[in-house]
């Protein structure tokens, strides 16, 4: 809810400061139309998300707080120039310039995170991911990949080959891949994921590949797999957008090997919260924690 009353705090805040500047003689009447304008639209489009939030239908509202502050980044310096020239711009716009630019990049970041809020929160159950929010999802998990390094984090769980993983909550594949070099063809990976887009994504990247390992599930939480038919079940960075996990806690008992690991991550959530959740009516035992990951035994 924060996130929506600071994206409309920025679109008020920011002509307020350009008047301040226009007033000391450092802006001009140019770019505290400009700003005005651009607040203008970057709240009412905060506004008409927060209408949105939890309800039904195109998220009209996050998809133009997410466009309005990306098309403004370009546009300011374009409409700044064209208004004074380059030579003035250089000389008296800089501050003004980097006012309005830094405005709008903490706009531009703001509604990234109100879309991904509203998806989180459609997470379980029904999902309904407009293709922008997909690809600032899909963007986001690559960028991230970069530095979580998937494939040490899989070694250092103890993924072995010939073993089957289920990375529940899959996204785009991030641990899906490099889990299936792991485990070989002697080993199974199951994705599961309730978002059509990315067991797509990855049906598309392991028939490129040519790899015959891996099998996906389009879920919201019932895995369809035998009872004890899973040595390794992977939860990363998922748990927070699960609305019943009791429920899926059972299922991933059902589904793992006596004596199976579950890794989970408690991101988003407070530990203390996170741990109640998987360790309730005794389904699974803390065992270790290695990073941000923690082992538990069925």
């Amino acid at each position: 809810m924060k996130k929506y009353l600071f994206c409309i705090l920025l679109g008020l805040l920011c002509p307020t400061v350009m008047g301040i500047y226009y007033v000391s003689g450092i802006g001009c009447i140019n770019a505290m139309g400009l700003e005005m304008a651009i607040g203008i639209l970057s709240s009412g489009a905060a506004l008409l998300a927060l209408k949105e939030y939890g309800g039904t239908g195109k998220p009209i509202g996050h998809w133009l707080s997410a466009l309005i502050p990306l098309i403004t980044i370009p546009l300011i310096p374009a409409a700044m120039i064209s208004h004074s020239g380059f030579e003035a711009f250089l000389a008296r716009g800089m501050t003004p310039f980097a006012t309005m630019e830094g405005f709008a990049i903490a706009q531009l970041v703001l509604g990234i995170l109100m879309f991904r809020g509203l998806i989180f929160k459609r997470g379980e159950g029904r999902l309904m991911m407009p293709a922008i929010g997909f690809v600032i999802m899909s963007s986001v998990l690559r960028i991230r990949s970069a530095f979580i390094n998937p494939a040490r984090i899989l070694r250092e769980i103890g993924l072995q080959k010939g073993q089957t993983m289920l990375d529940y909550g899959c996204g785009i594949g991030v641990f899906t891949i490099p889990a299936s070099k792991i485990v070989g063809d002697d080993g199974v990976v199951h994705a599961l994921d309730i978002n059509p887009l990315c067991i797509k994504m990855i049906e598309k990247e392991v028939r490129k590949r040519g790899i015959a390992n891996v099998k996906t599930i389009l879920s919201g939480r019932e895995t369809g797999l035998p009872d004890g038919s899973v040595d390794v079940v992977l939860v990363y960075d998922v748990l927070q957008m699960i609305t019943d996990r009791g429920r899926l806690m059972e299922e991933l008992h059902r589904a793992l090997k006596p004596g199976g690991s579950l890794w989970a991550t408690a991101e988003h959530l407070d530990v203390n919260e996170f741990l109640d959740v998987i360790t309730q009516g005794n389904l699974f035992t803390l065992v270790e924690q290695k990073g941000k990951v923690f082992r538990f035994r069925r």
